[in-house]
């Protein structure tokens, strides 16, 4: 952490919050500012971001019982398999499936690219880096899952009636509307 110039500030802790900041302190063997500061940037990040409705969109997919929570080495090694082996059919109903969930989608009023990639990335497949008005990002959890999500999101914004292209790299989709 880049640290610029320090100002004191004298704060009033009870025993047992002094006691678990000293456990800390020692558990991470830094200093009492440092797990203090560390903190409140964690605090700050947590504030910021979506993460009590992320939870319950979460939730709500999970208990619909349309998702699982799968493990990411287990899911890595089926991506591998797929790759190797899957035939045409298989990325016909990867299609199929995407063109399903995007009639789902568009009931469930999301009309634009971004909002969809924002309501999959609640599920863990991907995160999206807004990089301008019409192109988003999406880095994958592992880069051997390319083709699925790129075949999946093809049959999501077909039935949305939304014309995107996608440019692979490694571990990264490019979605740009068009």
């Amino acid at each position: 952490m880049e640290v610029g110039k320090m100002r004191r500030l004298t704060i009033s802790l009870d025993d047992d919050t002094i006691t678990k900041l000293e456990e800390l302190a020692e558990k991470d063997g830094r200093s009492l500012s440092e797990v203090v500061r560390a903190a409140i940037a964690n605090y700050y990040d947590l504030s910021l971001r979506e993460t009590i409705p992320n939870l319950r969109r979460f939730l709500d997919l999970i208990s619909s019982r349309e998702y699982v929570v799968i493990d990411i080495g287990l899911w890595a090694a089926i991506a591998d398999e797929i790759n190797e082996k899957a035939d045409e059919v298989f990325w016909e109903t990867v299609e199929k499936v995407g063109f399903e969930h995007g009639l789902q989608f568009k009931e469930m009023g999301l009309k634009d690219v971004h909002s969809v990639l924002k309501l999959l990335e609640v599920t863990n497949w991907f995160k999206v880096r807004v990089i301008s008005e019409s192109v988003y990002g999406i880095v994958l959890t592992t880069r051997n899952e390319v083709k699925l999500v790129k075949k999946f999101l093809d049959g999501v914004f077909k039935s949305m009636g939304l014309n995107v292209e996608f440019s692979e790299g490694l571990r990264k989709l490019l979605v740009k509307r068009i």
